[in-house]
């Protein structure tokens, strides 16, 4: 037993690493166990965060309030460089609601995601910006989504397997080839008709590629990446840091891009003074005069 035991220590990652040796292979399903168990464990949160955005060649600073109930709600209040907030938005899975309070632009707007994610250029809905938020690996489904696994450098990346008709639009490319490229970017290689038929055949859900990067020692979520065949948009999430709470992991700081299908988005979010599961007020009165809208 102690034999076993030094055996199986010589062989942990961190040894390996410090000996300059790749991870040991890792199927997925260790992987995502081993993830799970340092996951954030919260039912509130609530932050500042400061937020960089540039947009089709803007370029804004803000702060945000937010304050999360799990599964619930999303209360974001908005406050440019001036410190004087100009909006509040109220997230629940069903409904976006938003009050407005820029001068000569005042209103209250309430509907559904279609309109959000139309202004933001990606698909984003409520669990979306919960997952952002929380830390955790978006749109991850670890009991229904199959995956393959390989080692990256000092990572694991995780890819959704797709079907051959999605191989044949990537001329070929299969989930364990995709692994080995080393680009967020991906392109249909069939000839122009063909995709287009097989596009028009192939459900979106089966056009949208999904891959995972957790790190190799505590195989924490690292970056995301999401290609959308269809439209050809490319969406990235990279987490960094540790806010260091004893309910789990939540990163300090995390970093989102898209570009493609006329988007051109790139976030820079770092929290602030962070608490978890501190139950919060979420005030959303919207002043009787102002204008409402059921567009933005």
């Amino acid at each position: 037993a102690i034999l076993s035991i030094i055996l199986l220590s010589g062989c942990s990652n961190a040894k390996r690493i410090a000996e300059g040796k790749p991870l040991r292979p890792r199927d997925p399903h260790h992987i995502l166990k081993q993830s799970s168990k340092a996951e954030l464990n919260w039912d509130w949160i609530g932050f500042k965060v400061s937020a960089d955005i540039k947009a089709n060649g803007t370029s804004e600073d803000f702060t945000f309030n937010v304050r999360m109930a799990k599964d619930s709600v999303i209360w974001v209040s908005l406050t440019p460089a001036l410190g004087v907030e100009v909006a509040r938005l109220l997230l629940e899975p069903g409904s976006v609601r938003l009050i407005s309070k820029v001068p000569m632009n005042k209103f209250v707007y309430e509907g559904d995601y279609s309109q959000l994610q139309e202004l933001l250029g990606v698909p984003f809905d409520f669990y979306t910006f919960q997952e952002i938020f929380s830390g955790s690996p978006l749109g991850l489904d670890p009991i229904n989504d199959k995956f393959i696994s390989k080692v990256d450098g000092n990572e694991y990346v995780l890819i959704e397997k797709f079907p051959r008709k999605v191989k044949k639009l990537l001329g070929g490319m299969d989930e364990r080839a995709l692994a080995e490229l080393h680009s967020d970017s991906l392109s249909i290689l069939m000839n122009d008709r063909k995709a287009d038929r097989v596009l028009g055949r192939t459900d979106s859900d089966e056009l949208l590629i999904k891959r995972y990067w957790f790190d190799g020692l505590g195989f924490d979520p690292t970056v995301d990446v999401f290609n959308d065949l269809k439209s050809g948009l490319t969406i990235r999430v990279e987490r960094f840091g540790d806010e260091g709470h004893e309910q789990g992991l939540l990163p300090s700081r995390t970093r989102i891009t898209a570009f493609g299908d006329g988007v051109d988005l790139e976030a820079e979010l770092e929290i602030r003074r962070s608490r978890i599961n501190r139950e919060y007020d979420l005030p959303f009165d919207p002043p009787a005069e102002y204008e409402r809208r059921s567009k933005l």
